[in-house]
């Protein structure tokens, strides 16, 4: 019998964590299973009833069944575990305007796993993307039949370089995630803004904590949550911060 007793009920908000490196041994997240199983048992303490686990694309380029074998492995490690926390499979796949012939080909034939086997895929760019290659590569991803997920949407300056190129991103289809901590524990204040302002535009539609390592980006969502609950109406907290995933990726 699962002891729900061992986490309080009231101790945070419910949450669904779009992008976490928790796969042990595949990328630079998470080092071992026992680290994982740590990341997980921090992450579901402060509200996480469901993590995405999405290595970095180059891990499934390299060996894509080693992959899914270790993401095995910590699904069954995590099955004895005294709570419930559910844990799909999904992939952060970097796009590059100079690849993306290959990236595509790579998710057609089902390399690069999207969210939960959902047309949805987790997009990352490199920090210095400019404004229209952003855009052409959604683009490219939506006329292939995906729908894009803006990884981390806060940490790409060129993106607010414009007042018109997240809408532009928005109007291709695509749906945005940003950091969980990017609204509160961001040390950096203009990544903090950036995140705000999208929020508070209904920009938002997921959240995501990027944890990588304990001594790496650890789980840290509890203070973002809290913020999304200040600051947005309940319905709007509830959608960003698990009812959008449910719908749209857990069926």
């Amino acid at each position: 019998m699962r002891n729900e007793q061992l986490f309080p009920k009231n101790a945070a908000r419910k949450m669904v964590d779009l992008h976490m490196h928790v796969v042990p041994g595949v990328d630079d997240g998470s080092y071992h299973l026992d680290m994982s199983e740590t990341l997980l048992v921090m992450a579901y303490m402060q509200g996480v009833r469901t993590v995405f686990a999405t290595p970095h694309s180059f891990a499934f380029s390299y060996d894509p069944e080693r992959v899914r074998r270790q993401f095995e492995a910590l699904r069954d490690r995590m099955s004895s575990a005294p709570f419930d926390l559910r844990l799909c499979l999904g992939c952060e796949v970097r796009c590059e305007p100079d690849s993306m012939e290959q990236t595509l080909l790579r998710l057609d034939r089902g390399i690069y796993p999207t969210l939960n086997g959902t047309p949805y895929v987790l997009t990352e760019f490199r920090s210095s993307v400019r404004p229209e290659q952003a855009v052409r590569m959604v683009e490219q991803l939506t006329r292939h039949g995906w729908r894009p997920v803006i990884a981390h949407t806060e940490r790409y300056p060129a993106l607010f370089a414009r007042s018109d190129t997240i809408d532009q991103i928005l109007s291709s289809g695509s749906l945005l995630q940003i950091n969980a901590y990017s609204l509160d524990d961001e040390p950096d204040s203009t990544v903090v803004a950036r995140s705000r302002k999208l929020l508070s535009d209904g920009k938002v539609s997921f959240l995501g904590s990027d944890a990588h390592r304990l001594d790496h980006r650890p789980p840290s969502v509890r203070h973002g949550l809290a913020y999304l609950y200040a600051h947005c109406t309940p319905a709007e907290a509830d959608a960003v911060s698990f009812r959008n995933a449910e719908r749209l990726l857990l069926g």
